[in-house]
């Protein structure tokens, strides 16, 4: 393709830098570029905050935003307020989604960018689907890095990236027109010792499923490790279904350097703990298309060996902290 005006591109955050979240210097004019010289025709809309040194920043439109602030979903075992800034990545994304007029849409960080347009090719690359779980028009395409298969060694549900999404603009404001998250008032029932046997969901968990909710009410998890088979199956029925999972490089996305390097998710017991490309075309093979190729045998095996030194050993580690903390509650409350 050579002409995408089909396409607009909602790129989302702060410019430079906002408040305790810095950003790597002159990425948001590097996402810009990017976009102009990989998607040619396409609508660029810059979704920011009041405040943003735009001077030089080439878009076609600007949305600015009141700062909803940083939200506490709960309160750690010592009594402290965890804050978050989910309800900045919805306001953001979801007031850029609604001045997009074309048919198809991306969400983009302000600090990573293009290096391509593959992402395209690949949301229609998968035509089968289910009857069930079925939720959205089309397929969404989204990246693999923090779309996590493992955490603390363990499998886990739901754990979808929210860094960058491609497909009908009706499907991405399904996915973003959410409600915002209400902060955390009580340190004593609002505590995460309190709340959660395990871990808090991740926010990206979060995202995700309050999306499918709007489908399926009884879709939900209690903690980050909540990994019921049947609640394993229905997440990879929502992935298989609705997604297409793939990672920077097959897509055509760039990382800012905070994710690069030595970076924890850059690292190889980060990234074996994602899903795969082709892990996720193994679900749709099994939901969808049985006719669809198996992924050769040594793929398989070279993961499942770096798993098995950089993921699973960590699952002794997460059982015996887990144990620590179960006694730490019961002998005292928060600690």
């Amino acid at each position: 393709m050579s002409d995408f005006s089909d396409i607009s591109v909602v790129v989302q955050g702060p410019v430079q830098s906002f408040q305790d979240r810095e950003q790597e210097s002159g990425i948001t004019q590097k996402c810009l570029e990017s976009v102009r010289q990989h998607l040619p025709g396409s609508t660029l809309i810059l979704s920011t905050w009041p405040g943003q040194e735009l001077a030089g920043l080439d878009y076609d439109r600007l949305v600015i935003s009141e700062d909803p602030g940083s939200n506490v979903r709960f309160f750690g075992r010592d009594g402290a307020p965890h804050r978050f800034n989910n309800n900045r990545q919805i306001v953001s994304t979801r007031e850029g989604l609604r001045e997009v007029t074309t048919k198809y849409a991306v969400k983009l960080r302000s600090d990573n960018y293009l290096t391509g347009n593959n992402f395209v090719a690949l949301q229609c690359e998968y035509p089968k689907r289910t009857s069930t779980h079925c939720f959205l028009k089309e397929r969404v395409v989204v990246s693999n890095v923090f779309t996590r298969q493992y955490a603390k060694g363990f499998r886990v549900p739901f754990h979808l990236s929210d860094f960058f999404y491609f497909g009908l603009t009706e499907d991405l404001r399904t996915l973003w027109d959410l409600d915002l998250f209400e902060d955390a008032q009580d340190p004593i029932h609002d505590n995460e010792g309190a709340l959660y046997k395990s871990y808090p969901p991740d926010c990206t968990q979060m995202f995700w499923i309050k999306a499918l909710q709007k489908f399926d009410t009884s879709i939900h998890v209690n903690e980050l490790l909540d990994r019921s088979a049947s609640r394993l199956e229905q997440s990879d029925l929502c992935f298989a279904n609705n997604l297409v999972i793939a990672s920077p490089a097959d897509l055509g996305l760039g990382l800012c350097q905070k994710f690069l390097g030595t970076a924890r998710i850059s690292r190889t017991k980060g990234q074996c703990a994602q899903w795969q490309h082709w892990e996720w075309q193994e679900i749709y093979r099994r939901y969808c298309d049985p006719d669809f190729p198996k992924a050769p045998a040594s793929v398989k095996a070279n993961l499942f060996l770096k798993r098995l030194v950089h993921v699973h050993p960590v699952k002794l580690e997460t059982i015996v902290k887990l144990y620590k903390n179960r006694r730490s509650s019961e002998s005292g409350g928060i600690k």
